[in-house]
């Protein structure tokens, strides 16, 4: 279901979404994210409102350059989103963080990620 089919119909949307160095999956149960140098999880369907907007909970984790420690757990994140025409402008709020992250993605679009070295 496409985010415009999703909105009309009232239902959640899926399907893949890119741009701005991170690409996201959405499916029914939820999201997964992925970037140059981080991963994400939004928990549960996103359900946009009428007017295209979305809120969700989830994980974030800032990864670096080298092995990934096994011990380190992924911080709470905020997610938010607007939906028009097939682009949707995410916002990434991890707990703790002072800036939200800020990205516009376009549905069925790809990217290629350059994983931290």
């Amino acid at each position: 279901m496409t985010a415009d089919a999703g909105q009309a119909a009232g239902g959640p949307i899926q399907g893949q979404w890119a741009g701005d160095r991170l690409r996201l999956s959405i499916t029914a149960q939820g999201a997964r994210i992925e970037m140059d140098c981080a991963t994400g999880t939004i928990n549960g369907p996103l359900q946009p409102a009428a007017d295209g907007k979305w809120a969700a909970s989830g994980t974030f984790e800032q990864h670096q350059g080298g092995p990934q420690r096994a011990d380190v757990v992924p911080a709470a994140a905020r997610f938010s989103g607007e939906i028009k025409s097939g682009v949707m402008q995410l916002t990434i709020l991890p707990q703790g963080a002072s800036q939200t992250q800020i990205y516009t993605l376009r549905e069925g679009a790809s990217v290629k990620l350059v994983r931290c070295l």
